[in-house]
């Protein structure tokens, strides 16, 4: 594949390309209080998306109008074949834009007549292609079976494992990180830890590319400190329609009114006994579940719940918060980052990739539960595959239209920030 640098931080018309993202910024911030009063899946928020896609391709093509033709010449770092391998998109766009640009959905680019991302994988960084995927010891992996390629031409995905990977060499692995807030007793976490366990057990080409793991015991934010450089990757599976909130009794104090409705019947407790779920996390899955579904607000409670979302968010774990600047201080951060929480990739993306992650990949806006997890499937599925991350998001999203409906704004919800050449063969 082949990287096209579009970059948006030099060339001519500046104050009118300032002028269009600025507007963008506008209408995220819409996006986000549409949701609010339309419902998260509603037509109304694909129209607003559509409109800001829009715009962020008028930005894009500022100066330069040929930015998104496939034949213009090749600029930008180019991703090994694989022999063998489904094929990928021969071009991917990789954004170039500033800091405060970072948080834009760049996965919402639309040309006038349809998504960008239905034809070719995106990504955004605050530098090029080239020197975004040379960003982690992975990158010298990289580089090498670029030289391999040239001069004997694609290889199989297990002749490049192999190659990278000797026999006493550990596959790698991608800590499960439960951010419901309840450990191992939420439905909705096992239910993603399984999912995602059956994604990384896929074989590319006869080979295991990396390990789903879970850690034994509370993972506590200092624990994490201290062991998170064995790791690959992270997942951090939290409240994706609603923003987190510090502990259950403050989550649950601005539903007692609802909470007689809300409650299971006594056969749906014994059904669930077995998996060990107590009666304040099956209450607050049910109410996950209606807000999912678009009959509860649960910004309802005030303010504060939006602010949880902003500039300095933490993953909330089970004995107290974690931010991307703390796994920085102590070396921490894994080259792949997968935050899959309430606008995970606006609150934690940039964070992340100043924190020393080559790719960060989220939500930018609320997601229902039940999708959210079936995308992190899909998406470590194509990875499994041998696929880039930028490949398995693109293919994560159009297995989600495909279930949802083209209309339906979830698919176009998740995006990349970082180097889209990233992939578990380089790891």
């Amino acid at each position: 594949m082949q990287w096209l640098d579009i970059d948006l931080t030099r060339g001519q018309d500046a104050t009118t390309r300032r002028g269009l993202l600025d507007r963008a910024h506008a209408q995220r911030e819409r996006l986000v209080r549409l949701q609010q009063t339309e419902g998260l899946d509603s037509p109304a928020v694909h129209a607003a998306m559509t409109e800001l896609g829009q715009l962020l391709f008028r930005a894009a093509q500022t100066g330069n109008p040929a930015a998104f033709a496939p034949e213009r010449p090749d600029v930008g770092a180019a991703s090994p074949s694989l022999a063998g391998a489904a094929a990928e998109t021969p071009i991917g766009y990789h954004l170039v834009v500033a800091t405060d640009d970072l948080v834009l959905p760049w996965s919402c680019l639309h040309n006038g007549i349809r998504f960008v991302l239905e034809m070719a994988p995106i990504c955004a960084d605050r530098r090029s292609s080239l020197k975004s995927a040379r960003r982690g010891a992975w990158s010298r992996r990289w580089e090498d079976q670029i030289q391999t390629e040239q001069t004997q031409g694609p290889s199989r995905l297990g002749e490049v494992v192999r190659r990278f990977r000797p026999e006493d060499c550990a596959d790698p692995g991608v800590l499960f990180l439960d951010g419901h807030g309840r450990g191992d007793g939420t439905v909705q976490a096992r239910l993603e830890r399984a999912m995602l366990d059956e994604a990384l057990a896929r074989l590319g080409d006869g080979q295991r590319l990396a390990w789903l793991e879970s850690p034994a015991g509370a993972m506590t934010p200092g624990r994490l400190a201290r062991t998170g450089r064995r790791y690959q990757g992270f997942h951090f599976s939290g409240a994706t329609a609603a923003p987190q909130l510090a502990s259950a009794t403050t989550q649950l104090s601005g539903w007692e009114s609802l909470a007689r409705d809300l409650m299971m019947s006594a056969q749906e407790e014994l059904e669930l006994e077995p998996v060990g779920v107590d009666p304040v996390t099956a209450l607050l899955d049910r109410i996950s579940e209606r807000a999912e579904q678009g009959r509860l607000h649960p910004w309802s409670g005030g303010g504060d719940a939006h602010a949880a979302s902003g500039a300095q968010a933490h993953w909330l774990l089970e004995d107290g918060p974690v931010s991307p600047e703390d796994l920085a201080r102590h070396a921490a951060t894994p080259p792949l980052v997968f935050s899959n929480s309430y606008l995970g990739l606006t609150s934690f993306g940039p964070r992340f990739l100043m924190s020393g992650a080559s790719a960060v990949v989220g939500p930018h806006l609320a997601v229902s539960q039940p999708r959210a997890r079936a995308f992190a499937g899909d998406f470590y599925r194509a990875l499994a595959a041998g696929a880039t991350v930028a490949s398995s998001l693109r293919a994560a999203a159009l297995a989600c239209r495909d279930r949802s409906g083209a209309e339906d704004p979830a698919w176009l919800s998740y995006g990349l920030l970082g180097s889209g050449a990233l992939a578990l063969q380089y790891l």
